[in-house]
């Protein structure tokens, strides 16, 4: 009778070992499995990062190429051909009209630069509203340059609450460090010495104004207006007592000025386009204008001899102070965001656009446009 084979199974130590190894195994599998989609997962993060937060134009020379930019303002500067664009990712200057650019990506392009005040007494004095395009380690201010850009100190007003915000910022006649500065939830502030010292030139009320537009005087750096949706406001003792304008009805949307002697004023709200003679009582009210609407944006040049009003998307030029109009244009988008006359050569007018990032301009006083950058 043959024998059957047999065989032995393994002890009980063995399989447990095996177990463990087995599980052990499994284990750093699993770790190996995690670790690459984690590692998987940081890399697209940053990537996706990287991309969407991109400082640099996507194009060489055209500095709103970017796709996640936007468009907050254009300036020209004081010296002929200097123009500014306040970008989602910072400042872009051009010393030729904005045909070329000097930066390759902007200044200050951890910040959205959403408004931009030259000083008239010195170009190379600027003021920028700067809001940070994340919330760390940077404070929203107003970035002060010295020397035309190349560099920059922030700084905010001190003693205001943390729920302010600012808005605008505009240069004034008094020096080169004199700059006004409007913040939601506390007004209107005023510096003489680029932002080390502020006071507030409003108060109660008035610094709770919406949509304040504020005109200064050429000649005299106590002189303001303020306008808003509490009418319009004139001032002689640099902010310290208002005399509201009754005979300008409703929300003033723009407030503007020629630097002629004496100078013509111009004032457009929602109830009345009107013009008077600095230091005159008699404020007119245009009527039997062209227009659909009343004009939201008033710009001029500083003879008046070129007076531009926005109805709507379109564009209407006087020649002569307000008399006649001449449509002279129809922009096809509605997010226009500044409508500005080169100071220094009146025919031409620069419009900016929001998003996607645009600027037109116009050397011709607003028959034809062209594209600028985008």
């Amino acid at each position: 009778m043959s024998s059957v084979p047999s065989f032995t199974s393994p002890s009980k130590p063995e399989t447990e070992r095996q177990k463990v190894k087995s599980s052990r195994r499994k284990r750093i599998v699993r770790t190996l499995v995690i670790g690459l989609m984690i590692i998987a997962v940081v890399v697209a993060w940053q990537a996706l990062n990287v991309y969407n937060n991109s400082t640099d134009p996507t194009v060489a020379g055209r500095p709103l190429s970017n796709p996640h930019t936007h468009l907050h303002t254009v300036a020209p500067g004081e010296k002929p051909g200097v123009l500014y664009l306040g970008t989602h990712y910072g400042l872009f200057a051009s010393t030729d009209g904005g045909h070329t650019w000097l930066q390759s990506h902007g200044a200050l392009n951890n910040y959205m630069v959403t408004a931009i005040a030259v000083s008239p007494s010195n170009p190379n004095v600027l003021a920028l509203i700067v809001i940070p395009t994340s919330g760390l380690g940077h404070q929203s201010g107003i970035a002060f340059s010295r020397d035309n850009g190349t560099s920059w100190q922030i700084l905010a007003p001190s003693g205001l609450s943390s729920s302010t915000y600012p808005y605008s910022v505009k240069a004034g006649s008094g020096g080169s460090g004199q700059f006004y500065a409007f913040y939601f939830y506390a007004g209107w502030l005023e510096t003489r010495d680029l932002g080390a010292h502020w006071y507030p030139i409003t108060r109660d009320t008035l610094s709770n104004m919406q949509t304040p537009s504020l005109l200064t005087d050429p000649v005299n750096a106590n002189h303001l207006f303020l306008g808003g949706d509490q009418g319009l406001y004139e001032n002689h003792d640099d902010g310290n007592h208002w005399l509201h304008i009754s005979a300008i009805q409703g929300n003033v949307q723009s407030i503007i000025a020629t630097n002629t002697t004496p100078r013509i004023l111009y004032c457009a709200s929602d109830q009345g386009f009107y013009h008077w003679q600095e230091g005159s009582a008699r404020i007119t009210q245009l009527t039997r204008l062209p227009m659909t609407t009343l004009p939201t944006r008033l710009v001029i040049d500083e003879t008046g001899k070129a007076l531009y009003g926005l109805s709507g998307q379109d564009l209407w030029f006087s020649s002569d102070s307000r008399t006649t109009w001449a449509h002279r244009w129809q922009f096809d988008r509605g997010d226009l965001i500044t409508l500005v006359v080169d100071p220094l050569n009146p025919p031409t007018l620069y419009a900016g656009f929001f998003l996607p990032p645009k600027v037109v301009y116009s050397t011709d006083g607003g028959s034809s446009w062209q594209t600028l950058t985008d």
